[in-house]
Parts: structure tokens; C-alpha cells; sequence
């Protein structure tokens, strides 16, 4: 037996440790490494399976797994916030427009966008209004929308979006991306099932025009899809312009396939609607382009565009107050587009008891060319302008096609 210890027990029972010894102790050792390995290695993995959707650790029940990390996400008190909401930012960083619209073929070519530019340069204009997708339905610059890569609707005349966005970004030109949306001979050639249809037989046209129709949802996604697109690339607002059924021609000729009844009030002001919820989410204003007897007439003078319904589905309406284009004695005017200030001041009154309490701005299109024996210059066109100010009307867009803008008619920068 061993020798009594003080508190009476053997000390017997301390000797076969100490006969361990070094053999022992790396036994030990090697155990207890590997039983960390094992529990770290348990550990790692499950942490991986949670993170790529799977149940975790390997004895998790059947039930556990089945939740989703969504799922778990879902039960968070207070879900995290997006880093950057989209739209606040929108809302923060908008200027008033004082625009002017600029041809694809113009915005593709350096020299003449630079004359655009010195506009801007020199005078109080800030945004330019520019083609993305034309009348003819092409789309103007190398797009990523795959339907119009497929069907050959692209002729990229702005070979370089990017670099344009950045050029017009270094002079404080807020970037307008015009797309034209139910004119469209590219798409209604390509693909004649999402055409208008005459009864006659065929695809309708007049003057040479084809239409898609309005009330094809897969039509409105391609809108929409090249809208996304520009959006991604830098432009700060979309606005669809041609967004009607035809007005002019056989339109009685015209056959919708699918319309199953809709109005057309309803197949526009609910394009623009899909239109505005999948593209807000971007920061991305959305504006659309109508006649301005619109803003007069109570019907949709069988084109689909009625002032209050479309309102409540954009952002902004850009109604075009050309009086070139009012037939006489409208607003009791023998001769409206000889009486510029007199035209704008009673359409833009009439925009105003129309629209209160939609929650749309109005933006008017204002005529910078002459037409029908009258000469538009710098009275004329400065006649305009005063009309939509005095009215409280802060924003504005000049037209004219061939891009001869009377400059003497706008205010010097920073007057």
C-alpha cells in the first residue's frame, strides 16, 4: 500500500498518472485535437449550408429545414432597410426642366452634340429630350433587351450610350430618354402578331405607318424592358411619347386582337401604369407625351388618351401645346398659332382645373418652329414661355425637328 496522505487516502491513486509520462500526455493531446477538428468541421459546415439554403446541421429535423433563409428573414423584427432607396433619391435630386428635344442622329455624333451643348452651355437650358427607341420603332444605341437584339430592331446610331450620359453629366444636362411606343414599323414587321390588324386583311397603316397593339402585354414588355435598359445606363427620366392608338387614317379599318372588351383608355392608362411600377423602383421619373387638345376635350378622341386617367399613371404630362397644330378658332382664336401667348395661357388654365388633386406636374411642350404661313422667332417664342411662367409653371420643352432652336429666345445662364 502506499503511504497515508494527510487527508487519509492513499497515495496510490496518484501513481498510475505519473506512470503516463510522456506517451501519455501525447495521446491526450491528439484526442483532444481531433475532437476540436470534428466539432469546428460540424461547425463550418452547417454554418455553409444555412448560408446557401440548406437545413444546416445534420441532425436538424425535417421541419427545420424546410425554413428558407428568406423564411427567417421574414421573422425579424425590423427587416433591414435597402442601403439607398431609389426613390427618395429620385425626389431629392430633381431640377425643373427647361429642355430642349435632340435627334438620336444628333446626340451620336460629337460635333453636332456639342452644338446642343453650347446651348446649354450659354442659356437657362438643363435637359435634353433624346431618342432611345424613334417613330419607325428602331431602337437607337447598342441595346442589352434581347428581343430587340433577336429581331434585329436595333440600329445603334448612338454608338456609345455610356460616353454620352458621361458627357452630358460633365455639363449638368439632365438626360431625358424619349421612347415612342405604339408607332412602330420595326416591330409590327418583325413580329405581325403584336400588330394592329386591318380588316381589310393584313397589317392596318396610314401613310406608311404601322402600329403595335396596345393591348398586347408582351408588347408593353418590350417597352418597358428598352425603358429598364436606358434607365440602368444613366437617364434620369423615361418619357413615352405615341403612347395612343392611332389618330389618324382607316381607324375604323383597325382590329385589336385581345382588347376582350377593354377600352382604350384603360389598355393606355394601364400600359403606363405597369410602365411606372417597374420603373420607379430604378430612381427613374416617368412622363408621357399627349395631344394638347387633351387637355380641352372631355373624350379620348378615339386614340385612348384621357388627361385625368393617364395623370394618375405617370409622374409628369408633357402635353403638346403646339398652336400650329389647333385648328382655327379654337379657344376662340381665328388664327391660334398666330396667337402664341393667347393659346398657351388658355390651354395650360384648362391643365390646371383638369389636373388639380391627380398628383401629376405638367410639363408642356412648346412650338420653336414655323408652320402654316407663320413665322416663329424670338417673340414667339419667348410669348410662349411668359404664358406658362405666368401661370406658375416652372418647366418646360421646346420642339422643333430639325433642331434650329431660337436661342435668342432663352435667358442667359444663371440669369
Amino acid at each position: 500500500m502506499g503511504q497515508a496522505t494527510s487527508n487519509g487516502r492513499s497515495s496510490s491513486r496518484n501513481t498510475p498518472r505519473r506512470r503516463l509520462g510522456a506517451r501519455g500526455k501525447f495521446a491526450f493531446v491528439a484526442v483532444a485535437s481531433l475532437v476540436c477538428f470534428a466539432a469546428a468541421f460540424i461547425l463550418l459546415w452547417s454554418l455553409g449550408s444555412v448560408i446557401v439554403g440548406g437545413k444546416g446541421f445534420p441532425w436538424t429535423s425535417k421541419a427545420q429545414a424546410a425554413m428558407s433563409p428568406v423564411a427567417l428573414q421574414a421573422q425579424v423584427d425590423r427587416p433591414l432597410e435597402p442601403l439607398v432607396d431609389m426613390r427618395a433619391l429620385r425626389d431629392l435630386s430633381y431640377v425643373p426642366v427647361k429642355g430642349i428635344y435632340v435627334s438620336s442622329y444628333w446626340a451620336g455624333k460629337p460635333d453636332l452634340l456639342a452644338k446642343m451643348i453650347q446651348i446649354a452651355d450659354t442659356t437657362e437650358i438643363n435637359a435634353f429630350v433624346i431618342d432611345v427607341k424613334d417613330e419607325y420603332g428602331r431602337v437607337v444605341y447598342n441595346s442589352d433587351v434581347p428581343m430587340a437584339k433577336t429581331l434585329g430592331t436595333v440600329e445603334a446610331r448612338i454608338p456609345d450610350i455610356d460616353a454620352l450620359i458621361a458627357t452630358l453629366r460633365q455639363h449638368d444636362i439632365t438626360p431625358i430618354a424619349r421612347i415612342v411606343c405604339f408607332q412602330d414599323n420595326a416591330l409590327a414587321s418583325a413580329r405581325p402578331d403584336l400588330a394592329i390588324k386591318s380588316s381589310k386583311g393584313g397589317l392596318w397603316s396610314y401613310d406608311g405607318m404601322s402600329y403595335t397593339n396596345p393591348y398586347n402585354h408582351e408588347v408593353w414588355d418590350y417597352l418597358v424592358q428598352i425603358a429598364e435598359d436606358v434607365a440602368k445606363h444613366g437617364f434620369r427620366e423615361i418619357q413615352f411619347d405615341y403612347v395612343r392608338f392611332p389618330a389618324a387614317g382607316p381607324v375604323d379599318e383597325a382590329v385589336y386582337p385581345g382588347a376582350n372588351g377593354t377600352s382604350k383608355p384603360d389598355a393606355i392608362a394601364g400600359f403606363l401604369a405597369y410602365a411606372h411600377e417597374r420603373l420607379e423602383p430604378l430612381g427613374v421619373w416617368v412622363s408621357a407625351d399627349v395631344f394638347g387638345m387633351t387637355l380641352r376635350v372631355k373624350d379620348d378622341q378615339k386614340m385612348g388618351q384621357i388627361l385625368e386617367q393617364i395623370a394618375r399613371s405617370v409622374d409628369i404630362v408633357c402635353p403638346m401645346i403646339y398652336p400650329s397644330l389647333y385648328w382655327p378658332h379654337s379657344y376662340g382664336l381665328p388664327n391660334p398659332n398666330a396667337k402664341p401667348y393667347e393659346l398657351i395661357t388658355a390651354a395650360l388654365t384648362d391643365a390646371k382645373t383638369r389636373l388639380a388633386g391627380t398628383g401629376a406636374m405638367v410639363r408642356p411642350w412648346l412650338q420653336d418652329y414655323s408652320w402654316g404661313g407663320v413665322t416663329y422667332g424670338v417673340p414667339q417664342v419667348q410669348a410662349e414661355i411668359r404664358a406658362a411662367e405666368e401661370l406658375g409653371y416652372t418647366e418646360w420643352i421646346l420642339w422643333d425637328s430639325s433642331l434650329t432652336y431660337t436661342v435668342g429666345a432663352l435667358r442667359s445662364k444663371g440669369s
